[in-house]
C-alpha cells in the first residue's frame, strides 16, 4: 500500500503550512518547521488556547519555554512536553517501561487487516453507517477526501507527538478544529477511497511521526 508515503505527505501538509512569516513591519524570524515536541506558533494562537490545545498547563508551557509573559509572537518555536498521561513510566528498577498513553477501539467490527509494514494500520470491517469514535481526547487537524486512498478522513492530535487517523469514512461529523473526547463519534464507517470495496474502517497511529502499531495501546 502507499498509505505510509500519502500520509505522511499529508502530515507534513497540515502540521508545517501554517509555520508562515509574520508579516509585521519588523518581521520575526519564523520557524520553516518544528521538530518532534516542539509547535511553530500561529496566528491567534495564546498561551491559553495551546494549553488547552495540547492539554498541559499555562504555567508549564511558560516554565519549559522559559517566559516572563503570556506573550508569544508568530513564528516563535515553542517546547510542548506531552502531558503526564502520556507520557512512558518507569517500573521496578528502570528496567522496563510501559507506555501509559491508551487507545479505545474507535469502532465495533473486526480487523481485517492487522498492522503490518505495508499497511501502516489497522483495517476494521464494520456495517455501513456505524458510528466511528475517537480513540482518545484530541483536536481535529483534518477533516476532508484530499487523498483518494484514504477517502473522507479525519486526523485527531492527541499531543505534540501523537496523531490517530480515521480513513474510508461514509460521512464526517466533526469540523476542523474541534476538540473531541476518546469516545466521542467524529465519523461513520464506509468505503471511500477503498479499492477492495469492502466497508471498513482504516485507522493509524502516528508517534513522532512514524506509524506504529495501535494494537499495543488499545486498552
Amino acid at each position: 500500500m502507499k498509505h505510509a508515503i500519502l500520509l505522511t505527505s499529508l502530515l507534513i501538509t497540515v502540521l508545517l503550512s501554517s509555520c508562515a512569516s509574520n508579516t509585521n513591519p519588523q518581521p520575526r524570524q519564523a520557524c520553516a518547521h518544528a521538530p518532534a515536541g516542539q509547535y511553530c506558533v500561529q496566528s491567534g494562537d495564546t498561551l491559553t488556547r495551546l494549553s488547552q490545545r495540547f492539554s498541559v498547563s499555562v504555567t508549564d508551557l511558560k516554565r519549559w519555554n522559559q517566559l516572563s509573559s503570556e506573550t508569544i509572537h508568530v513564528g516563535d518555536k515553542l517546547l510542548i512536553r506531552e502531558p503526564f498521561n502520556n507520557r512512558k513510566i518507569s517500573v521496578g528498577n528502570n528496567k522496563h517501561s510501559v507506555n501509559a498513553f491508551r487507545l479505545q477501539m474507535p469502532v465495533d467490527g473486526k480487523i481485517i487487516i492487522p498492522y503490518s509494514n505495508q499497511n501502516k494500520g489497522i483495517d476494521i470491517a464494520a456495517n455501513r453507517g456505524e458510528f466511528v469514535h475517537a480513540a482518545s481526547d484530541g483536536v481535529v487537524i483534518y477533516s476532508g477526501n484530499n487523498i483518494a486512498q484514504y477517502g473522507k478522513m479525519v486526523l485527531l492530535r492527541h499531543s505534540a507527538t501523537t496523531i490517530t487517523a480515521y480513513a474510508n469514512n461514509e460521512n464526517i461529523l466533526v469540523p476542523m478544529n474541534a476538540r473531541v473526547k476518546a469516545g466521542q463519534i467524529i465519523a461513520e464507517v464506509g468505503s471511500s477511497g477503498r479499492r477492495d470495496g469492502k466497508t471498513a474502517l482504516h485507522f493509524e497511529l502516528r508517534v513522532n511521526g512514524k506509524p506504529t502499531n495501535p494494537m499495543n495501546y488499545f486498552r
